[in-house]
């Protein structure tokens, strides 16, 4: 009788290793890739730079995400003029005015069961912020820095976007986002006279994405 059970339980144990792996590989669908960092450039009505992206996952279709961004600020009421020996400058301009935003926020993929391809619609918002950075505009950029004094503003911001996914690990993106971000403490001016009261406004954003 033993020499009957032991093939047995043998043959019981190998079909049971057989369809439990089997049936994992079933089970098992490799997740999709997801944002894990990128940079990009954007442009937006009040000046344009550079930008670098962080993201952290936190569902299938959802990210939470961090953007540091270094950009000129203008006042639209600036005017430039050429002096006799061609040397350009702005009307009543008294500082330089720039601002590192950073942008906190969630980040939506649209319509991921309806959409086939590698087109994904994004809405994102959040919080920003932001240290501006005042330059003395009557000294050379540079040896005005160490005459340069900080501000801080705080706002939010919305937008909505699309993703083109270029391969498993890298992805195209476009943002078109309204930030109002509103200056804190003592006015920002460019120009003499001439409070920026909010540093935002509509930004085009464009970046790559590495994914994983």
């Amino acid at each position: 009788m033993k020499k009957i059970y032991v093939p047995l339980i043998a043959l019981f144990l190998l079909t049971f290793i057989l369809t439990s792996v089997s049936y994992s590989q079933i089970k098992y669908t490799k997740p999709e890739p997801r944002n894990i960092w990128g940079f990009g450039f954007s442009y937006s009505e009040r000046g344009f730079g550079p930008n670098a992206s962080l993201y952290v996952p936190i569902g299938k279709t959802t990210d939470v995400f961090f953007n540091v961004l270094f950009s000129n600020v203008t006042d639209s009421r600036e005017t430039e003029r050429t002096d006799p020996f061609g040397n350009t400058f702005v009307i009543n301009k008294i500082n330089r005015v720039f601002m590192m935003p950073l942008s906190i926020g969630l980040r939506k993929e649209l319509f991921t069961d309806d959409i086939e391809g590698e087109f994904v619609p994004i809405f994102n918002v959040g919080i920003s912020p932001t240290l501006i950075f005042l330059n003395p505009y009557d000294r050379d950029f540079f040896s005005a820095l160490g005459y340069t004094t900080t501000q801080f503003a705080l706002g939010g911001f919305t937008g909505l976007g699309v993703s083109f996914r270029q391969s498993k690990n890298m992805s195209l993106n476009f943002n078109l986002s309204y930030y109002y971000i509103s200056t804190l403490g003592d006015p920002v001016q460019s120009l003499n006279g001439s409070d920026i009261n909010n540093v935002g406004g509509l930004q085009l954003g464009f970046a790559i994405n590495f994914m994983n």
